[in-house]
């Protein structure tokens, strides 16, 4: 069975991918074993290779997991009457909310990504996905759909990437020994340079 087979929207297979995320962040994609994970999972190790054949599988579900999740956010984005508001709402609450295991995890994808052809599609097509779904966004935000504004946007998009990515691999590397007062005060600083990225008009220097 290979993950094109597997419901990853299902509640079963959900529950799964949730509680081997602690393995991966706390041992590695090296380090944890189907053993491990099987474990973490609460089920046989043969009953666990019925829904992930290996550790590729599993973050190959774990990556598509997200696409369908920022699908899910830049929806909202869209279906907003403030779509600048829903956008600082949105990014607030996973900035502030940010489990370090799913940071790990990013981490441990991009690693796998290297090795594994489809992971390595399925990323890029994660990228792309943020970069087109940011500069709509942007779009509807300011109202300008010029040439000079979508090459600003797209600018930022790849900004507002890298901030994020970079605040996740942070929480990633410190893990539980992070200070939750300097992480919340990083956290604000994130979002105040995102505020300025988003709303800035496009007229003006990209920030």
């Amino acid at each position: 069975m290979d993950t094109s087979t597997v419901d990853i929207a299902s509640q079963r297979a959900s529950d799964i991918l949730e509680k081997v995320k602690s393995v991966f962040a706390s041992h590695g994609f090296s380090g944890a074993s189907m053993q491990d994970l099987a474990q973490a999972a609460q089920m046989s190790v043969g009953n666990f290779y019925r829904y992930f054949p290996s550790k590729d599988a599993i973050i190959t579900a774990l990556v598509k997991r997200d696409l369908m999740q920022i699908e899910t956010f830049f929806n909202a984005v869209r279906a907003a009457d403030d779509p600048g508001a829903k956008f600082m709402e949105l990014f607030r609450l996973r900035i502030e909310t940010l489990p370090f295991q799913d940071a790990a995890l990013w981490s441990e994808a991009q690693a796998a990504s290297f090795r594994v052809p489809e992971i390595a599609t399925l990323m890029g097509a994660m990228e792309e996905t943020v970069r087109i779904n940011v500069v709509n966004a942007l779009v509807r935000i300011h109202g300008d759909d010029s040439a000079q504004a979508l090459e600003i946007f797209a600018t930022r998009a790849h900004f507002i990437m890298l901030l994020v990515h970079g605040f996740a691999q942070r929480k990633s590397c410190a893990g539980n020994s992070a200070n939750p007062v300097q992480s919340a005060a990083v956290g604000e600083l994130v979002l105040t340079t995102l505020h300025d990225t988003i709303f800035t008009p496009p007229a003006q220097p990209a920030v």
